[in-house]
């Protein structure tokens, strides 16, 4: 007989306690070995000084969609801090390439700041200039996917739709290839290929791999997947998920891609959610909170040997209604942003919509579509939930270096995690600020304290 429990801190706890100091000890010893390096800085003489350093972003990325950029049609003072709050846990952005949204009307192509305002998708040109401005690396999403076609598309025969495919590529490499490092070049292929190829052409997912490799040869190109063909499926048949069995078969007939990325959205009730005991087959959403399927996804993935992202995350806190579990989602959000940090191959965390109540398909402050799940960093009044504190006190302080200290010899050597530095030295001979990178172990600088 099957039976569930609530959606409470406590029972979040207890679903991971099964490997218990197991995955603490792995969490730790992969954090230290995977995330942190031994530095050295050297200096052209001996002499007394005072050294203060000061990690000041991670190589690592923490990310959310940018979506929301010039959108708060409801209350416009929401702008600046929706930038701040984001930019204080995140150093990536999501840049939106919906095709629907990118060229709604054919040939019209909404790159400029200043094209057609649509909700939830700001132009490329306004992210990158919030990029620029809060120091954060734009990642672009997504470059096809079946489900985002402009509507004049479907006029066409399969085999202009194909041209006009590689039209849309060509367009956007031309003008962002050399701004965005790395895009997600097909979106949820693999759970839903017949749809992709009846509303496209067959094997369309293949020819947009291919069409990355041509037009971004420099970028980091993604294949990113969605629930059904991961979590779901591993819960139940393990290593023959279906994902799994895609990405067998890419890097066996050798199409390009360069990089993994998995979708983690908590779209179930809480009921389905929170099941216990009865047939394990019979919710796969509890997949999202089972210890064992968790670690044997990341495992399996991780040994494929290329760089991961845990690519769209909504953790709900209410399914509406007045229950409210802001305590549940900041537990099982501590929880697994753990583990990510700690994968050996994974590159960065990637949460979806920062803010309750101004999900997709949905009007604000409702709670409906994805809003119902309040799977928000921060209340609809941009206040910060206990989820948005927690991740703040990972990333900015115990994932965070800083050390104040003195030395006289010629080098001075410690151990912090990857990322650009702020270096302050202090002797006779004056105060001077270094701005460094320390992006890989042995990582040596040479500090000039000469004039």
């Amino acid at each position: 007989m099957e039976e569930f429990i609530e959606y409470n801190r406590e029972n979040v706890l207890k679903t991971y306690e099964e490997m218990g100091d197991a995955l603490k000890a792995r969490n730790t010893e992969n954090t230290e070995k995977f995330r942190k390096g031994s530095f050295t800085l050297k200096f052209q003489s001996e002499g007394d000084r005072r050294i203060r350093i000061k990690q000041i972003k991670h190589s690592f990325l923490f990310g959310s969609t940018a979506f929301m950029l010039g959108s708060f049609e409801d209350d416009p003072s929401k702008e600046s801090v929706f930038k701040e709050k984001f930019a204080g846990i995140c150093n990536q952005a999501v840049v939106p390439f919906y095709w629907s949204d990118l060229e709604p009307e054919e040939g019209k192509l909404r790159f400029d700041k200043n094209s057609e305002y649509i909700y939830r998708r700001p132009t490329p040109d306004s992210v990158l200039e919030f990029c620029s401005e809060y120091g954060l690396e734009p990642k672009g999403h997504c470059l096809l996917w079946h489900i985002s076609l402009p509507g004049w598309l479907s006029k066409y025969s399969p085999e202009v739709r194909k041209r006009l495919v590689e039209k849309r590529f060509r367009e956007i490499s031309e003008r962002y290839a050399d701004k965005i490092p790395s895009f997600d070049i097909v979106n949820e292929s693999c759970s839903f290929q017949p749809k992709a190829d009846k509303v496209l052409f067959p094997d369309s997912e293949e020819y947009a791999l291919e069409l990355g490799n041509k037009y971004f040869p420099n970028n980091r190109k993604i294949l990113n997947e969605t629930n059904e063909a991961i979590w779901y499926s591993y819960f139940r048949t393990g290593k023959y998920m279906p994902f799994n069995m895609q990405l067998k078969d890419f890097i066996r007939r050798g199409l390009p891609f360069d990089e993994i990325g998995i979708q983690y959205h908590i779209f179930a009730k809480e009921q389905d959610l929170m099941k216990v005991g009865g047939d394990r087959f019979a919710s796969p959403y509890r997949s999202f909170i089972d210890a064992s399927s968790m670690m044997g996804v990341l495992d399996m993935l991780d040994a494929y040997n290329k760089p991961m992202h845990i690519s769209e995350i909504t953790i709900p806190s209410y399914w509406g209604g007045n229950a409210v579990h802001e305590d549940a989602q900041a537990a099982l959000t501590e929880i697994l942003y753990r583990i990510w940090f700690a994968t050996p191959n994974m590159k960065s965390i990637v949460w979806w919509n920062l803010v309750d109540g101004y999900a997709a398909y949905a009007p604000h402050g409702v709670g409906v579509g994805e809003n119902k799940y309040g799977g928000g960093l921060l209340r609809y009044d941009l206040s910060e939930k206990p989820a948005y504190k927690v991740l703040d006190k990972l990333i900015n302080n115990e994932w965070h270096t800083e050390i104040d200290d003195k030395c006289s010899g010629t080098d001075y050597s410690f151990r912090g995690f990857y990322g650009d530095y702020v270096i302050e030295t202090e002797e006779e001979s004056g105060h001077r600020t270094h701005r460094v990178s320390f992006d890989s172990d042995g990582c040596e600088v040479l500090v000039n304290t000469e004039e």
